[in-house]
């Protein structure tokens, strides 16, 4: 009716309802994280299993992923239909000048604006909202870590001060991994168990919150990786590795037998994550390297490559226990 004169307001309205329905997403992904008990600190308020809601959480990022190819389907289908039907002229309206009159503004936005999809210039409509649900999409997904990773955290919390760190050399020793990171390690293994449900066939919207996803923001990961179901298991394995380092660097005094068992933790996830085919973060690549060193060797020529940092702390923690 109005020959695409009020095409601007349109688009405007569109965009102010998506606007608010992204409030409401966010608003419930912050409830989410309190119900699963997600935050450090707290515990969860449901009684469900725990892959139970882990699923849950990934079957959110999936719905989220399904709005969004929603929104592009919509946006697709506006534009055709504007391209359609802008060549019809009203026939009231036709030699009439009130769009013109009375906002000659905006009555040129619309021009330009509608010209342009009719010349195939301008492609899309909705460019504030295609960027606006990617954050939903991102907090879902972090949801979905920080399930994972609450559970990573309570498993080691307190393991810094562990008594087999500050052994005595005369102590029985036996060169297996401590329960705290086989048990770390089983759990690990069986996120693929419960990600195929969602990757056994072919998953468009699961795939396309995926692509959505900043998977740069999470330790270890680069800047082009690729947004699929390996991304993510690599995403969950890396910042595990991160959350050990730093458990790692935590501890104060590591005797000659806490440092071998160290050692056989560390081999052991080592062997976790090659099990998964993702390779073992560069920190703990290096804290194996430093802590099969005699002392006095840390810092010599044979550990440049090491960063300084990691250099300094291990070497504390072992001259702390001599």
């Amino acid at each position: 009716l109005s020959n695409g004169n009020t095409l601007v307001d349109v688009v405007a309205a569109i965009e102010f309802y998506f606007d608010l329905l992204v409030e409401k997403i966010n608003a419930l992904i912050r409830d989410f994280r309190v119900a699963f008990g997600v935050e450090q600190g707290t515990q969860s308020l449901l009684q469900e299993d725990h892959w139970v809601g882990f699923q849950s959480c990934f079957r959110f990022l999936q719905i989220l992923g399904e709005c969004y190819m929603t929104i592009q389907s919509l946006e697709s289908e506006m534009i055709s239909i504007i391209i359609q039907y802008s060549h019809k002229d009203p026939v009231v309206l036709k030699n009439l000048t009130i769009w013109k009159d009375s906002n000659s503004a905006k009555y040129t936005a619309n021009r330009v604006l509608l010209e342009s999809l009719k010349a195939g210039t301008t492609t899309s409509l909705f460019d504030k909202t295609s960027t606006l649900f990617k954050k939903p999409i991102n907090n879902c997904n972090k949801l979905c870590v920080d399930f994972v990773l609450s559970h990573v955290k309570t498993n080691i919390h307190g393991v810094h001060l562990n008594p087999e760190w500050v052994s005595e050399e005369g102590a029985v020793f036996t060169p297996s991994p401590l329960t705290y990171i086989t048990t770390l390690g089983d759990y690990l293994l069986l996120l693929p168990q419960q990600l195929e449900p969602f990757f056994s066939e072919e998953n468009v919207p699961l795939d396309t919150a995926l692509r959505t996803v900043d998977f740069t923001a999470f330790p270890g990961m680069a800047n082009d990786v690729e947004g699929d179901a390996f991304a993510w298991l690599t995403c969950i394995c890396q910042s595990t590795m991160f959350t050990i380092v730093e458990m790692i660097l935590r501890v104060p005094k590591l005797s000659a037998v806490g440092c071998k068992q160290l050692s056989a933790d560390v081999g052991y996830i080592s062997n976790v994550m090659a099990a998964l085919e993702v390779p073992l973060s560069r920190d703990l690549s290096d804290i194996s390297r430093l802590l099969g060193l005699p002392i006095e060797r840390i810092d010599s020529e044979e550990t440049k490559s090491i960063p300084k940092y990691l250099c300094g702390k291990i070497a504390a923690m072992r001259r702390a226990a001599v």
